[in-house]
């Protein structure tokens, strides 16, 4: 019996394994026939490189720095930004977000405004940051903030109308005050909501960075990096950079699953 479990436990993850490099193998191989083409279209001639070559450049670009800048460091220069920029959407995001949830009046005088601001485009509000905050880091920190903010916020939103009005209640009855039911009754309840609503603001925000660099906001990071390739015709090292922003963005959200998951089992327990 047990060695059955063991086997049952281990068949699921033997299955995500194959997929994965299933489905790996199979984007290298639309990559080949994807330059193959573009090669025959164009008399033998192609900007876009093969998959061995940007591999090549993606791992020499560990080790060599491009103008004394590695592409781990441009990476740490976005992902620096990126957090400073959902730090300052998280710390407005949960206060507000439990506030016009159970507060019908606040609900109704700024959800409106919420709804008019939101449809508008992160990289829309590049102009308007470089304009009030110059080329600097608040301006990308602006930028990441637009795009964090809002999911963040719905998700906050929505996982306090969804919680359990009973608890909420209970500790009414027992004298609670409305900060000690948010802080202990409520926030724990929507600690799923607020792990997916990062999940969401993190990948928006990592978005946000890299339009924002390509833009020429920044003298460093891997948007930077990339447009800095294209300038100069290096195809192989712009599209390096490129895997690496999938590989980050790739990573960033394989962790939040774990976390997630774990935030459910944890709920489920309570």
């Amino acid at each position: 019996m047990e060695k059955t479990s063991i086997e049952i436990q281990k068949k699921p993850n033997v299955r995500i394994t194959v997929n994965i490099v299933l489905g790996f193998a199979l984007f290298i191989v639309l990559w080949y026939i994807f330059v193959l083409i573009l090669q025959l279209s164009y008399n033998g001639i192609s900007v876009v490189p093969f998959p061995h070559e940007a591999f090549k450049s993606f791992f020499i670009l560990f080790w060599n720095p491009v103008d004394g800048v590695t592409l781990l460091e441009h990476v740490g220069a976005s992902l620096f930004r990126v957090f400073i920029g959902v730090l300052y959407a998280f710390i407005i995001a949960i206060p507000l977000g439990i506030a016009i949830a159970v507060n019908p009046f606040l609900d109704g005088i700024i959800k409106p405004i919420i709804e008019m601001i939101r449809p508008i485009p992160p990289i829309a509000w590049i102009p308007f940051a470089i304009i009030t905050f110059g080329l600097t880091t608040t301006s990308h920190a602006f930028i990441i903030f637009m795009g964090a903010f809002f999911p963040l916020l719905q998700n906050i939103y929505d996982g306090v109308r969804q919680s359990s009005k009973v608890y909420q209640d209970v500790a009414k009855s027992l004298g609670a005050s409305r900060s000690q039911i948010a802080w202990d009754v409520i926030l724990p309840s929507i600690l799923p909501s607020i792990i997916t609503g990062l999940r969401v603001a993190i990948g928006v925000g990592w978005m946000c960075v890299i339009a924002a660099e390509m833009m020429g906001i920044s003298g460093a990071g891997i948007g930077y990096f990339i447009n800095y390739m294209k300038n100069i015709g290096n195809y192989s090292n712009m599209v390096a950079g490129m895997l690496m922003i999938a590989i980050i963005g790739l990573l960033i959200n394989g962790v939040f699953v774990l976390i997630e998951n774990y935030a459910l089992k944890w709920r489920l327990h309570q």
